[in-house]
């Protein structure tokens, strides 16, 4: 199915939605889920994870029918990864669990996960992160992180590669995407300095905030540099 028509049953999904015709909208929601990927892997990846699930979960509050569907497709997705160990699998499973408001339950799996098999679970990190700093999981997230300036790196990436957006789509081209921007960047430095810190691992922060100050001085940008100047002691303070 092509990417326009693929979309189209998105919104055909929303319309029908709005409209009470629940039986449609279910069909659209799930059409979308398991057809998004098929002609590109990338393109409409974002949009299942988020606006088809959220829409989905949605109409699963008000649709019994669309809820059960819903928690099959998390169950398949779940049986489909301890099968294959396919990390998309668990992403999706781990994003249906987010929609349906059962993060703790994917969490509780992957804490089972990381203790049966460590190596499968070092691969679904990026995925259960936040969640871990969230709930506090100090121990088990000291242990995920094996080379924090990695990952700080792959913050820095992630920000240029997002704001090589506003070079190509003018919509991304205003402060308040700037500003998501450095916000997430500096949210994620401050959830790896706050492991390190309560895994008492000073020395690794003292290097990832030269680590830190040097890639800012890289991008010259002056929201960053602005929102650093601001917060930047904040964030490494206390070490």
């Amino acid at each position: 199915m092509q990417q326009p028509d693929i979309l189209k049953t998105l919104q055909d999904a929303q319309l029908a939605h709005q409209a009470g015709d629940f039986v449609s909208a279910l069909n659209f929601y799930e059409i979308f889920f398991d057809h998004a990927l098929d002609d590109d892997p990338y393109a409409l990846y974002g949009v299942r994870l988020s606006y088809c699930l959220d829409g989905w979960a949605r109409l699963a509050e008000v649709f019994p029918g669309a809820k059960v569907r819903l928690e099959q497709k998390q169950q398949d997705m779940i049986n489909d990864y301890d099968q294959t160990k396919d990390n998309e699998k668990f992403h999706d499973y781990y994003c249906i669990c987010k929609a349906l408001k059962q993060n703790n339950q994917a969490l509780e799996y992957f804490r089972r996960l990381h203790q049966d098999n460590p190596k499968s679970a070092e691969k679904l990190v990026k995925y259960v992160w936040d969640d871990l700093v969230i709930n506090q999981n100090w121990s088990l997230c000291g242990s995920l992180l094996i080379q924090p300036e990695q990952k700080v790196d792959e913050f820095f990436a992630i920000y240029q590669e997002a704001k090589n957006l506003k070079a190509v789509e003018s919509s991304f081209d205003n402060m308040k995407f700037d500003q998501h921007l450095v916000d997430t960047l500096l949210d994620g430095v401050n959830n790896v300095v706050q492991v390190l810190r309560y895994n008492n691992r000073t020395d690794e922060i003292t290097s990832l905030e030269r680590q830190f100050h040097q890639a800012v001085d890289t991008h010259n940008d002056p929201t960053l540099t602005k929102a650093v100047h601001a917060k930047a002691s904040f964030l490494f303070i206390g070490h």
